[in-house]
């Protein structure tokens, strides 16, 4: 446990330092308008890459990419727990009354089994892009409005097949001999489940959490490559515009599919939160690696 709860530090303290800075302290970083040398002249201008005065760099927009990472951090870290919560939360309840009433599983494991064979970034994309992209009209909703429908949507994605794990690994439970007695003491159905079902599927709900944070991110991450950003895309129409599409709320999936065009240019503004989406997929799969291995210890 003390591994799994180093490696839980490390994947929420860049969060809670983001938060700390600039929501508790409330700090604005100051443009980098210009790096200067020793002697205090201006040797550039921004953009510039990474150095000792700002180590990822800074963008075309003078914002020192490692605030901008930083902030994007706890936005992301936020978002894929609210939504990874809902979905776990959507699939224990549906999950546990398949898994108890087994007439009715047929049906909603035929809907749920044709989501295997469709990528969950393609369906996101049909239903987020006609609301999430700002049109020559201006958006027709209101921000609070398109980050909730966005939360609802991806909920409702990585719902049906989660639901299918849970149950299956609820019904596996329910097969031991020992609910068979449990039946003969109390068949109340909610009896069994507090007493001998969840005991036994916490484990499996935790792991099943920690994949879904990391779909989440996945899909969140395709969509802004598409310029479908977390919140909405501020979209520019006229002939003058230097970027057309800008994310309302920066998030790292959203900067990184901001920043993409610049990869051959400014390659820093790309892989600065590219590096800390990967530090999050590489921590949430160490995570549930370590349950995992330590729920088998237990069991031999």
């Amino acid at each position: 446990m003390k591994k799994f709860y180093m490696l839980l530090t490390l994947l929420v303290l860049p969060a809670l330092v983001g938060i700390i800075y600039f929501d508790l302290l409330n700090i604005t970083p100051k443009p980098m308008n210009f790096l200067y040398n020793s002697n205090g002249d201006i040797m550039k201008s921004s953009p510039f890459a990474p150095s000792f005065k700002a180590l990822f760099g800074v963008d075309a927009a003078s914002k020192n990419m490692l605030f901008e990472v930083l902030s994007g951090y706890r936005i992301t870290v936020l978002i894929i727990m609210i939504i990874s919560s809902l979905s776990v939360l959507c699939s224990v309840v549906i999950g546990t009354y398949l898994a108890f009433n087994r007439k009715t599983t047929s049906i909603y494991s035929v809907f749920s089994n044709a989501l295997f064979y469709i990528p969950q970034s393609i369906l996101a994309y049909i239903l987020l892009q006609p609301l999430l992209y700002e049109t020559i009209d201006g958006f027709t909703t209101t921000m609070q409005f398109r980050i909730i429908y966005n939360i609802i949507i991806l909920t409702i994605l990585m719902t049906p097949t989660t639901t299918i794990l849970i149950k299956e690994s609820t019904q596996h439970i329910l097969n031991k001999d020992y609910i068979e007695a449990a039946y003969t003491i109390s068949p109340n159905n909610k009896h069994i489940f507090i007493k001998h079902v969840l005991p036994n599927i916490q484990t499996q709900y935790l792991i099943i959490f920690l994949r879904i944070c990391f779909q989440t991110l996945l899909v969140m991450t395709h969509l802004a490559f598409f310029k479908i950003f977390f919140g909405g895309t501020k979209v520019c129409y006229g002939p003058a515009c230097e970027i057309i599409e800008r994310p309302s709320i920066n998030d790292l999936s959203s900067l990184l599919g901001f920043h993409s065009n610049e990869l051959t240019i400014n390659w820093w503004t790309f892989y600065a939160p590219l590096l800390g989406i990967l530090y999050i997929f590489i921590i949430i799969n160490l995570l549930a690696r370590t349950e995992i291995l330590e729920n088998i210890s237990k069991k031999h």
